[in-house]
């Protein structure tokens, strides 16, 4: 297919095509805690978000076949706490190196409320964290913020004859009312005959499943599954199997730690794209049998992420750029050193992880005992 539409490209009877471009981005916790399940006074909160995030590209070829296209598109993620140090902090590296700040990035965080200040008689505290959500599916797009809030509700309780406390977390979208941003000052000219819509798609269930995904060599392939067989629109997607990489440098660590691990893009800017005679930094295209080639300018399609280890617990769940790692206690010493892998695929409508997955990278590391408390 992509042999014949570069051939087709030189000819002067190349249909034109009209199509839409909308946005879906929807937040939540990842998993949300038990009503049972304490914290100590000393304990961290990991948190981790769910996060869809997509562009939709709406076509129809000449046989007025309706063609829609669900493409996964990257998302950049910054946390803010509301107040600073005073209400907690993040937790940025792992050990004696780790440090604690009022901001961080990424779809995972390891968050340390402020409690130590509290008085006797407070049973009840919210905290807020702010969340400012930038969704790279295009140069339109990602000139735009999503605001969002994490509440954290803490309440205060005595388990055990000592002070632990419970956590309930949910996400709630802010109301953009600032009024500095204006989507019609930021036009994206993907081809005179195309129709630009940046409104937001809130897709029914059933528009989950609507595109089907293939894979030719280095290429992923998106097709409408209400598909013209004769125009075989599609959008075509080139990508570099060691596009990331387990971002993780020390090489020990010790029992019963928690850590943030993420995965790192190999991706630059620098290179020039063989398929475009613009030499345009775009891989992603859009076209069909004897249709002319669409480049989507500045589109990022995202992999679907997910880790797997042979010891240790992966907090809420496997998905996502990030990783909330505990590793394991003791008891765990014998299978160290421990393995974490990261693959990808990119049908995040497939249940079965597994399915059609390539390993990325994998990165071994021994864990040690927790060295013993010194002093009377």
């Amino acid at each position: 297919m992509l042999k014949n539409s570069k051939n087709n490209q030189e000819s002067n009877n190349n249909m034109s095509l009209e199509f839409d471009v909308q946005r879906y981005l929807d937040v939540n916790i990842a998993s949300s805690f038990d009503d049972n399940y304490y914290f100590g006074i000393k304990d961290a909160i990991p948190i981790t978000l769910k996060v869809e995030s997509f562009i939709f590209i709406k076509s129809y070829c000449k046989h007025n076949i309706h063609h829609i296209f669900r493409l996964p598109v990257k998302t950049k993620i910054k946390w803010k706490i509301k107040g600073g140090t005073d209400n907690g902090a993040f937790q940025i590296g792992s050990g004696m190196d780790a440090e604690f700040f009022a901001r961080d990035s990424g779809d995972s965080v390891i968050f340390y409320p402020q409690l130590k200040n509290i008085s006797k008689d407070t049973t009840y505290k919210n905290i807020c964290i702010y969340l400012t959500i930038n969704q790279l599916g295009s140069t339109l797009f990602e000139h735009q913020e999503y605001k969002f809030i994490v509440n954290v509700n803490i309440l205060i309780v005595r388990k055990f004859l000592k002070r632990d406390y419970r956590v309930k977390m949910f996400v709630t979208k802010l109301d953009d009312d600032d009024g500095n941003y204006d989507e019609n000052n930021h036009k994206v000219d993907y081809d005179d005959s195309s129709i630009l819509n940046s409104n937001i798609l809130r897709p029914d269930d059933d528009l989950k499943s609507i595109t089907r995904v293939e894979q030719e060599g280095n290429l992923i392939l998106f097709k409408s599954v209400n598909s013209c067989k004769i125009c075989n629109l599609m959008v075509i997607v080139k990508y570099n199997k060691s596009s990331f990489y387990i971002k993780f440098f020390k090489k020990h660590l010790i029992t019963t730690e928690i850590i943030k691990i993420f995965a790192e893009s190999n991706n630059t800017n620098t290179t020039k794209n063989k398929w475009n005679n613009n030499n345009n930094n775009n891989s992603v295209l859009l076209t069909g049998t004897n249709y002319k080639k669409y480049y989507l300018d500045g589109v990022k399609i995202e992999p679907r992420l997910f880790w797997k280890s042979n010891s240790g617990k992966l907090v809420y769940g496997n998905l996502g750029q990030s990783l909330i790692y505990y590793t394991p206690g003791e008891e765990g010493l014998s299978k160290s050193p421990l393995t974490i892998n990261l693959y990808f695929q990119y049908d995040h409508s497939l249940e079965d992880l597994q399915q059609e997955a390539s390993l990325l990278d994998t990165k071994k590391i021994w864990i040690l005992r927790q060295p013993p408390l010194m002093g009377g």
